[in-house]
């Protein structure tokens, strides 16, 4: 390791450096050489960049494009870590061109997504001709390749043994024959000829949440099956969803791009939603070892899943359940009160991964012996899937770094708190006091427990005639830490304002700040009807950043063949006095800037007079692109907002399902799905909203057509001539928000930067989609087409 590098004027001889200190003013040669030294700092900084930029993995993006002209190989555009990487394994992918390994290989590089690669002639179903028969001289025979009497046959028909096999009918690893199709290939699982190569792809992005713990449901009695004398005295029933709602489980994507030889991905190993019939043990096709862990712990917060864990882990106390052997049994669990066909059995679990239910079997009729155990001291890691990065997700690249300072270079407190060393009353602890402390507070939160939030027992909290509110004398900053994904479950609304608004001791209101990054905001059952999330940010801004304000509107199982839809949720009820009194009101000359970055929230009630920017996020307030009568999902919070105006709104990649009334609106790529109304609909080159704010102007957005009242607008497209679907509408479905293959072209295509309109812009994925097509015609052998098929 080299020593550290001394400056200039330490390495003068001392005689020098004595003598300058003796001048007046002393320091003159140390100023004359630190002068020199800045140059030859940014010399020398300046060669360093040259070295690096030899290599792919750490030179300059401008640098990428030269490596690839030194490799021969053509330049994309797109993501730039995907870019770099296409050049970093061009060689790599050279000598393997022509194999499955490197098909898949080169799909993960230029996109992230898991692939699999089929050779659809693999797939064909054989026809024996009496004259010509199958050759299977040299090989062998097809069925001494069973390895029982339920496994599919290669170029046979289906085996109807197995459940599990069966499951796999019309998805990526379907391991039937299929008959010749001449058409060209669909969107799905199509084009079984000789000439194609199926590259199936999973384009959700899946996440997984460490040691949280699921909603207890019941404990109950099993009733007695003769029949079955190993039969459970009783259930223990849990939803693995913090909220209790139906959560369908995934399983994990374990990819290992640089495996020599290549391993090619399995049905295990995808990020996809998990077959209910591989989960039983002991089918021929079951394979609940790949999908689902049950693990026993000492210490709780040590038990955490690590990299290359499955979908689903499990993970139990040592007392009572240390060396205790499960059996795993996938099961229809929407009527779960009814009971099992066949019951439930001694330690067994059975599992819906489609509506996120696990119910435990346990021996022993007093439930203080295994069924109490379990119920205190489950904790589960759990998968889901999405589109992308948009909400509160325990994936570790979404934290904001730690800065030095605060922005204002003051320095802060920085609190980490962990449920399961400091309480589940730890973060209304860390905000005790607010208004005396010193410095601008940060509290990290470790873990990805639910925080139940009372600002009613918070010590010195604000009350303004038994309102309940956050009083700020500096900024205060709430996130969680990498890789977590806290639930915060609130009492009341969450309102922030200033210790006071005039006199002696008023803090400096604009630099004042509420940040929210990380987090799970929702409703606990004592939370007021009627009221939204955050009632009060009289503050110079507040920020969310990567948050699910909790939208309400998922899936109810009430009985029904489908469910039915959970009430909607308000997020911001913002005033326009905001939630001041009168003279504090008149008092308080800011204008809060209300910045919601790559987050998911219910409706916006907020009044002119606020600034509001919505960044690659989603506002929810139920309305789909076929509902007739649509809610107002960004509009005023008072008086009748049909006819009041909401804020000033910019937006830079926005997914909205429900109608828009803002006072003025910029910005792009925004998704709008029912009618937009701008109130300042003027040219934005002659109108100044406010100092340094130009008026209303947008561009590459898809509009309604239904009496919109729009601004200028340039690029965009509207609904009678723009086709425009999504896979989910449901907030806490799989695929919620992304856009649909079958989407109008310019949707997909003429957004910003050439890309997606909507919310996840930000992904660049019609890029992947197009690069992935051009490095493959460019890789595939003489005679092979390949065929893109998304998968999810």
């Amino acid at each position: 390791m080299s020593s550290p590098r001394l400056p200039l004027f330490e390495r003068l001889p001392e005689i020098y450096r004595l003598r300058d200190t003796e001048q007046s003013p002393p320091g003159q040669l140390a100023a004359f050489v630190g002068a020199l030294e800045d140059t030859f700092a940014a010399l020398h900084a300046r060669t360093d960049a040259q070295y690096h930029d030899l290599f792919i993995e750490h030179c300059d993006d401008w640098v990428v494009a030269y490596l690839a002209d030194l490799l021969g190989t053509s330049r994309l555009a797109g993501n730039p870590w995907t870019l770099r990487a296409d050049v970093a394994r061009t060689v790599f992918h050279r000598r393997r061109k022509g194999t499955l390994g490197a098909v898949e290989s080169q799909v993960f590089t230029l996109s992230g997504w898991a692939a699999h690669a089929v050779e659809m002639r693999e797939r064909l179903a054989w026809n024996q001709q009496l004259n010509h028969p199958r050759p299977d001289a040299g090989g062998t025979p097809p069925l001494a390749l069973r390895r029982d009497i339920a496994s599919a046959v290669r170029g046979g028909t289906a085996s109807l043994r197995d459940p599990a096999l069966l499951s796999l009918v019309g998805g990526a690893f379907d391991p039937f024959a299929r008959v010749v199709d001449l058409k060209p290939p669909t969107a799905g699982l199509s084009g079984w000829n000789l000439p194609n190569l199926a590259v199936m792809l999973w384009r959700l992005e899946d996440f997984q949440v460490p040691l949280s713990r699921p909603r207890f449901r019941q404990i109950a009695a099993v009733p007695a099956a003769p029949l079955f004398p190993d039969t459970a005295a009783l259930a223990v029933r849990f939803d693995v969803q913090a909220q209790g709602e139906p959560w369908p489980l995934f399983n994990t994507h374990r990819f290992e791009p640089d495996r020599d030889p290549p391993r090619l991905g399995s049905d295990d190993e995808v990020p996809g939603s998990m077959p209910r019939a591989r989960l039983t043990d002991g089918t021929p096709a079951g394979r609940p070892e790949a999908c689902v862990e049950l693990r026993t712990y000492a210490v709780a917060q040590d038990a955490r899943p690590g990299h290359g864990a499955v979908g689903l882990v499990l993970h139990l106390p040592q007392v009572p359940f240390v060396g205790r052997a499960w059996r795993v049994r996938g099961a229809n669990l929407c009527a779960w009160e009814t009971g099992l066909a066949p019951p439930l059995r001694e330690w067994e679990v059975a599992i819906d991964p489609e509506r996120g239910r696990i119910v435990f079997g346990t021996p022993d009729a007093d439930p203080t012996l295994q069924a109490e155990p379990l119920r205190d001291g489950l904790l589960v890691s759990a998968t889901y899937g999405l589109a992308g990065p948009t909400g509160a997700h325990p994936a570790p690249a979404l934290r904001t770094p730690l800065p030095p300072t605060w922005p204002d270079e003051q320095a802060y407190d920085l609190l980490r708190i962990d449920w399961f060393t400091d309480g589940p009353l730890a973060l209304q602890h860390a905000l005790d006091n607010l208004p005396t402390r010193p410095r601008p507070l940060v509290i990290e939160i470790a873990d990805s427990q639910t925080h139940r939030l009372d600002l009613g027992a918070v010590a010195a909290i604000g009350n303004d005639a038994g309102v309940r509110s956050l009083r700020l004398a500096h900024g205060l900053w709430i996130r969680s830490a990498q890789g977590e994904r806290p639930v915060i479950r609130l009492v009341q609304p969450l309102r922030a304002r200033p210790t006071q608004v005039a006199g002696a001791g008023t803090p400096e209101i604009g630099a004042l700040a509420l940040a929210l990054e990380g987090l799970y905001l929702t409703r606990d059952a004592a939370f007021p009807a009627g009221d939204a999330l955050v009632m009060q940010a009289a503050l110079g801004g507040l920020r969310i950043a990567g948050c699910t304000l909790d939208p309400g509107g998922g899936l109810v199982l009430d009985g029904s063949v489908n469910g039915t839809r959970a009430d909607l949720r308000t997020a911001l009820r913002l005033t326009a006095d905001y939630g001041l009194s009168a003279a504090e009101a008149d008092a308080f000359d800011q204008v809060p800037e209300i910045d919601i970055e790559r987050s998911i929230c219910g409706a916006l009630a907020v009044d002119t007079g606020y600034r509001l920017t919505l960044t690659d996020s989603i506002v929810d307030a139920g309305s789909g692109v076929v509902d007739s009568a649509p809610a107002l999902a960004i509009g005023a919070a008072s008086g009748n907002p049909e006819l009041g105006w909401g804020p000033d709104l910019v937006l830079h990649g926005l997914t909205c399902f429900g109608r828009t009334r803002v006072q003025t609106a910029r910005g792009e790529g925004g998704l709008f799905v029912h009618r937009l109304e701008v109130h300042d609909n003027q040219d934005s080159h002659t109108v100044d909203a406010l100092p340094g704010w130009a008026g209303s102007c947008l561009k590459f957005c898809w509009f309604r057509g239904d009496h919109d009242r729009l601004p200028q607008h340039v690029g965009c497209v509207f609904a009678a001539d723009a086709r425009l679907r999504f896979t989910a509408e449901w907030h806490g479905r799989p695929g919620y928000a992304q856009l649909r293959l079958d989407c109008d072209r310019r949707v997909l295509e003429d957004g910003p930067a050439s890309d997606e309109m909507g919310a996840f812009g930000y992904r660049l994925d019609t890029h992947k989609w197009k690069n992935i097509g051009i490095r493959l015609r460019e890789f595939m052998p003489v005679g092979v087409r390949p065929v893109l098929i998304p998968i999810t």
